[in-house]
This record gives C-alpha cells, sequence and structure tokens, in this order.
C-alpha cells in the first residue's frame, strides 16, 4: 500500500485494517498485554505464531510460553482469532479471544472482543471489551475511540473500566496514539488508571517498526491462588520489529519489560506469520 493511498479520502479505513492490531494490543490491561506481538503495519490477510521467554527477578517464576493470531480484513470487517498458552508465577493457562471491528461508513466503526480462560490464576476467567470510534479530518487522518470493558479474575475480583483513545495516522506511514484506562476493581471498591502510547512506522509494505508505553497504577494482580498484588504502579515499555521475507513470509521480533514495586519482568518473543 503506498504513501499515497493512505493519505486518500478513505485512507482511514484502509490504515486502520494494517495497523489495528497493534492499537488493540493496548486495550489490555496488566501483566498479560506483554503477550499480545506488536505485529500490524503490513497489509493483507496472516496468520502468525510467536514464542516468548521473560525473566523475573525476586524468584516470583519466569515466564514462557506461545501465542497465535489469525486476522482476516474485508471491505468493511476484521475478524481476530487469538490463542495464548502461557507459563508464569509457577503457574500454567490457556486463553481463547475473538475480535470483530466493523466499519459503520467510511467514518464511523466499532470493536468488540472477547477472551476466555480456562481458569488458571495467572489469566483472566472471562474479559470482554467494546469500543465505538469516529474517523475526523478531511482526510480520516485523526481517530476518536471511547469503549469500555470488563474482567472476571478466577476468583472474586473482577473489573469494570472505561477506555478511550487518539489517534493520528500522520504522513510516511506514521501512527501515534495516546490513550487512557480508568478502572474499578471489585470488591474494595480499588480505583486506578493507565495511560498508554503507541508509535508505528511502516517505512516500506515489507517493514514495521514498532513500540508502545504504559503506565499507571493497578488495582490487583493475581500471582498464585494465595497470593494477590494489590494498589501499585507499573510501568510496560515493548519494542517490535517486523520483516517481510517474501510476498507470503515475515518474520517479528519484540522486546519487552515490566517493573512494578514487585518484581520486574524482561525478554523476548520471537514470531513467524503467514501471508495470504
Amino acid at each position: 500500500m503506498s504513501n499515497m493511498r493512505c493519505r486518500a479520502n478513505r485512507a482511514g479505513r484502509a490504515c486502520w485494517q494494517i495497523l489495528s492490531p497493534v492499537l488493540y494490543a493496548t486495550i489490555l490491561p496488566g501483566a498479560v498485554s506483554a503477550q499480545a506481538p506488536l505485529a500490524g503495519g503490513l497489509p493483507g490477510k496472516w496468520s502468525e505464531v510467536n514464542i516468548f521467554s521473560q525473566a523475573v527477578t525476586n524468584q516470583f517464576g519466569d515466564w514462557s510460553g506461545g501465542y497465535a493470531r489469525v486476522v482476516m480484513p474485508t471491505a468493511r470487517n476484521t475478524f481476530y482469532g487469538e490463542v495464548l498458552a502461557l507459563r508464569a508465577f509457577g503457574s500454567q493457562g490457556v486463553q481463547l479471544g475473538a475480535t470483530h471491528r466493523h466499519d459503520w461508513s467510511d467514518r464511523l466503526f466499532s470493536v468488540l472482543g472477547v477472551n476466555l480462560g480456562d481458569g488458571a490464576p495467572i489469566l483472566p476467567r472471562l474479559r470482554s471489551d467494546g469500543q465505538l470510534g469516529i474517523r475526523l479530518g478531511d482526510r480520516r487522518q485523526w481517530q476518536l475511540a471511547a469503549g469500555g470493558s470488563y474482567v472476571k479474575s478466577p476468583f472474586q475480583l473482577y473489573d469494570v473500566a472505561a477506555t478511550g483513545s487518539l489517534a493520528w495516522f500522520a504522513p510516511r506511514m506514521l501512527l501515534l496514539e495516546v490513550g487512557g484506562r480508568y478502572n474499578a476493581s471489585r470488591p474494595g471498591d480499588i480505583r486506578s488508571h493507565r495511560l498508554h502510547g503507541v508509535a508505528v512506522l511502516t517505512p516500506s509494505p515489507r517493514r514495521s517498526l514498532s513500540a508502545r508505553f504504559v503506565g499507571g497504577s493497578e488495582g490487583w494482580q493475581i500471582v498464585t491462588s494465595q497470593t494477590t498484588l494489590q494498589r501499585f504502579h507499573s510501568a510496560e515499555l515493548a519494542v517490535a520489529w517486523r520483516e517481510k521475507l517474501s510476498s507470503a513470509w515475515a518474520l517479528s521480533v519484540q522486546g519487552d519489560r515490566y517493573t512494578n514495586p514487585f518484581y520486574t519482568r524482561s525478554g523476548v518473543t520471537l514470531g513467524l506469520a503467514r501471508y495470504w
């Protein structure tokens, strides 16, 4: 896809289909978001598999696992299917997810997603997200979105949150986004908030460079069935590079670093994608 096409009248919808996987990664709260690779920036239908390994300090237990995703864009719809197998804090679990984005017009779009965990304490038992967005500007280069989410742990804890973001499709295939999340955790009525920033540069149809920063407070994070971290601040940085080796295959590498007062987690994700 050329720069001229992305600056054309219907650029917002076309570029959103390419870059939206990066933005959806920022929706996920807490530690699990580290396992959503910063994919995107390259056009077409595709599937990918990723493996990751992350070292965790203070004897909390290292992370490792695999992640797979399928992305199917059409003229006005994009469908995402995802599966995550995670080993963390000495436990292991599996999560399945599906997301649908629909363009109601050249300016209005919606996103709905649901994730189901297998009951492991390190993953949400149920998660649902929704957003409604509008494209602004004479070239639809601005995108404003607002929505909410519900996250239920395998135990009594659950979250209800409001989310919002503003994205700008800048010249030269550069995407910039800022957003936030205001969260209420129950029981206990614990309030928390997180801010994020995303930058995606696609200098050619073969290469995508991405960076994401997330920081703020967390209401809770389940480590084991007996241990839950509560009311703390954390920050996360992820940087990714995706390169197409041919018209059908691409490799990706991502580095992550997450810190909170209890531990630091850092590692690498390697991925292989198939386009068609």
